[in-house]
């Protein structure tokens, strides 16, 4: 009982939210033409959902965000730990990893696209730089709490520096290495959808962009909704495996 007294707590500002949205719009097509309302948003939904093209789009997405996720939390854990590993590498890399940093995905889109394509490996290209940085600094920083809890014990004992690599640092840094991925999972997709909606013809943000030209708010809704649902997805699947 306290289960869904609490679910239906959590659920009442969604469900007053909705009702009022429907409120609003239902007695004016202008404001339906400019904001949709929840009934043709489902009902769009509905439509969609039955379409094979709008899952075509789901799977371009889904695979952009994929590779790009694994290649850059892959490189950008190796590099990491690497910059723990060495002090030289370490005092050099890190004003370029701030720099990049504040540079925004969307600003080097144009010039992604221009160098490799409108295709996928663009946005795939995007969606690892969008994921390499954070995970750099979760290998490096989870590298650097486990290296000052148990170095010092370590070389007390003679362990060898392969020893201390594969016996405390790496195992250390997997804790940070996971939050950093779950993390990466929203960053992977924001990557890939930026690709997409500056420019491509499939996936989710050519979908929204699409919609967006037509005029069309419900499926600009719908998409929006979809490529939440994704990301949920994802989280979902990456705790499924984190927990193990």
């Amino acid at each position: 009982m306290d289960k869904i007294k609490n679910a239906f707590i959590i659920c009442l500002p969604a469900i007053l939210f909705l009702v009022f949205w429907q409120y609003v719009v239902s007695g004016s097509d202008e404001l339906k033409f400019l904001f949709a309302s929840p009934v043709l948003v489902l009902s769009t939904f509905i439509a969609e959902i039955v379409d094979v093209e709008i899952w075509k789009d789901f799977a371009i997405t889904a695979y952009e965000t994929i590779c790009g996720l694994l290649i850059g939390s892959i490189l950008g854990t190796a590099f990491g730990i690497a910059m723990w590993g060495s002090e030289r590498l370490e005092k050099i890399s890190k004003p370029y990893i701030i720099i990049l940093g504040s540079i925004p995905v969307f600003a080097l889109a144009p010039m992604l696209i221009m160098w490799f394509g409108t295709g996928l490996m663009s946005k795939i290209v995007m969606a690892a730089f969008a994921t390499f940085l954070v995970s750099v600094m979760q290998a490096y920083e989870g590298a650097k709490d486990a290296g000052a809890r148990y170095l010092k014990f370590a070389k007390t004992i003679n362990a060898s520096n392969y020893d201390i690599s594969k016996k405390i640092i790496i195992p250390g840094s997997i804790r940070w290495v996971k939050l950093g991925f779950r993390m990466n999972i929203s960053f992977a997709l924001f990557g890939a959808f930026i690709g997409e909606f500056v420019s491509s013809n499939a996936g989710l943000g050519h979908y929204i962009l699409k919609a967006g030209s037509l005029y069309d708010m419900p499926r600009v809704i719908v998409g929006i909704i979809i490529l939440s649902l994704t990301s949920f997805l994802f989280l979902f699947i990456a705790n499924l495996f984190s927990d193990r």
